[in-house]
């Protein structure tokens, strides 16, 4: 495989979960992809073990996106791909949050997001190609109690996400939103949330979708959502 025909792809939050599944999956599938996080033991341990490149990212700091994006395009060339996957959990009644809390959501799942797309966009649309993926939430297509700082940290998502699908699929760049129920991985644990993951969907089934929606370049994949038969019950 030429460097033009290698597709790099960073996957943010891929020391555990559906980021770190979807790492080897897509090293797997052929691609080339960039593990990052914001823990950097993980993630100098989790390169070496899966044999790919690793970088240090916080996704919070608009500084850092900058430096490390350059990085990995200094060292491995352009950026094919971009899977947004870093995110926190927050649950409980809002009045009850700290403002530090609430700040730390919306700067992980939103501003991250945000910031991390307009670090690599630009090249994308120069080099008429490339993808960007969100990974949204089922908590992003409706509305319940006790989680309004997460919904309204992933409804943003869902809306900059549509916008950006119909704004550059003319210039033939991708931009889909994966929506996926509940996952077993340790969001909630991290969190101090106990929910019962028997019933949800695994990290495997969720990277499992977004190599089919990364596949086909011919394809955009607008609003895929998913989780478990067994969370039905």
């Amino acid at each position: 495989m030429t460097d033009t025909d290698r597709k790099v792809i960073i996957v943010t939050g891929a020391t555990s979960g559906i980021g770190l599944t979807l790492v080897q999956r897509l090293k797997d599938a052929g691609y080339f992809p960039i593990l990052t996080g914001r823990n950097h033991e993980k993630v100098a341990n989790l390169s070496d073990e899966i044999g790919v490149p690793g970088y240090h990212l916080d996704v919070a700091n608009e500084d850092h996106i900058q430096q490390v994006v350059a990085s990995i395009k200094a060292d491995h060339g352009e950026v094919w791909g971009l899977v947004n996957n870093a995110g926190i959990w927050l649950e409980g009644e809002f009045a009850e949050h700290s403002t530090k809390d609430i700040r730390n959501v919306i700067e992980t799942n939103t501003l991250g997001t945000m910031l991390m797309t307009h670090a690599v966009l630009p090249d994308m649309v120069s080099m008429g190609r490339g993808t960007v993926l969100n990974v949204v939430s089922t908590g992003a297509l409706y509305t319940r109690k006790m989680i309004s700082v997460y919904a309204a940290s992933k409804w943003a998502i869902r809306g900059f996400t549509g916008c950006l699908e119909v704004e550059y699929a003319p210039k033939a760049v991708r931009v889909m939103g994966f929506y996926p129920g509940k996952v077993n991985s340790n969001m909630y644990e991290t969190a101090g949330i106990e929910r019962d993951l028997d019933v949800a969907m695994t990290p495997d089934q969720a990277a499992d979708m977004i190599i089919v929606m990364l596949g086909d370049e011919n394809m955009v994949w607008s609003h895929v959502s998913g989780r478990s038969i067994q969370d039905y019950v």
